[in-house]
């Protein structure tokens, strides 16, 4: 008999009904399930795909985005990964979680039918991406906006989040958001720390979920050791937001039309994403310019005192050929 994991999201009704319209942290109780032990995710991490493991290293200044830098996880163990994670500034994205394992599918299955129940305002929510996050103490993840709606589901330790007003130009021109969609520009975004005047911020604790709007910028610094889970989503009114940015990019901007409106309700927004999707499906969208490096000489060391070491020549990591 499968589990039952939707019992792990029991929210309120406003809860339920201001889930992806605004900021907002709600408890879950995921933490608490053998699942996410320490002793289970070393497992875990023992057998993954290698291309699935992604790995990076980051300076300490939150406007250098730049410094985020590939690490190769080679052939470590689980518990080496952990090890050196304790020891170094690193970050492990475990990716497609649920397309590896069945007990991750199912729990993210339920989450998504607890979320399609309760909130009118989101239709046929399916997962479209989900990872498990074990990263360093210290480390931080730079401002960035990513395409799809999101979340992150807290587990262990203590994490800061800054969320940023979404779709609005004093943080991310509306061009920023076309060129993530269409792949010529990187999630990550500049950032000015008078950006935080005008921030959600929260420190988030085991048992927290905390999500936003999509396309609201957002930035991430650990108190110490942590393991959280992400999870993105697509629900007709995220792929309608997608896709009219994708067509504004794709299909007016290179016509010359620079006031290109970005508004989801009528006939127009519906045209918009009915010539997106075709010309996605048949593929007509120019993507993929920018320049996504996971070239590096560092690889994750549990004997090294940083946790990780540096190799004469530089290469690809394995998970720069993930799919």
């Amino acid at each position: 008999m499968a589990a039952k994991y939707s019992d792990c999201i029991q929210w309120s009704t406003e809860e339920f009904q201001n889930f992806g319209k605004r900021p907002q942290v709600s408890s879950h109780s995921y933490n608490e399930l053998d699942l996410f032990s320490e002793q289970a995710l070393i497992a875990l991490l023992d057998d993954y795909p290698r291309k699935w493991l992604q790995c990076y290293t980051m300076g300490f200044d939150p406007k250098n985005h730049q410094d985020w830098t590939a690490v190769h996880i080679a052939d470590s163990s689980g518990a080496e990964i952990f090890e050196a994670l304790q020891k170094g500034r690193m970050w492990v994205n475990v990716i497609h979680i649920d397309r590896y394992n069945g007990e991750y599918a199912s729990l993210i299955d339920q989450m998504y039918q607890v979320i399609n129940k309760n909130c009118d305002h989101i239709t046929h929510a399916k997962s479209a991406f989900s990872a498990i996050i074990l990263s360093s103490p210290g480390i931080q993840v730079y401002c960035h906006v990513d395409a799809d709606a999101n979340m992150l589901w807290h587990l262990k330790g203590k994490k800061k989040l800054w969320v940023y007003p979404a779709r609005d130009e004093r943080f991310t021109p509306q061009t920023y958001i076309e060129e993530i969609i269409g792949q010529e520009r990187h999630e990550d975004i500049p950032y000015d720390h008078w950006f935080d005047e005008h921030a959600f911020h929260h420190e988030l604790l085991p048992g927290q979920a905390i999500s936003w709007p999509q396309h609201a910028p957002h930035r991430v610094e650990n108190v110490d050791f942590n393991i959280s889970m992400t999870t993105s989503y697509g629900s007709a009114e995220s792929r309608r937001q997608l896709s009219v940015h994708g067509a504004n990019h794709h299909i007016l901007k290179p016509l010359g039309i620079k006031q290109r409106s970005i508004e989801v309700h009528g006939p127009v927004p519906a045209l918009k994403e009915l010539a997106y999707r075709v010309m996605n499906r048949l593929g007509l969208l120019k993507s993929d310019k920018r320049n996504a490096s996971n070239v590096s000489n560092l690889v994750l060391d549990a004997n090294h005192p940083e946790g990780m070491s540096a190799r004469e020549e530089k290469q690809q990591t394995a998970f720069a050929f993930a799919d």
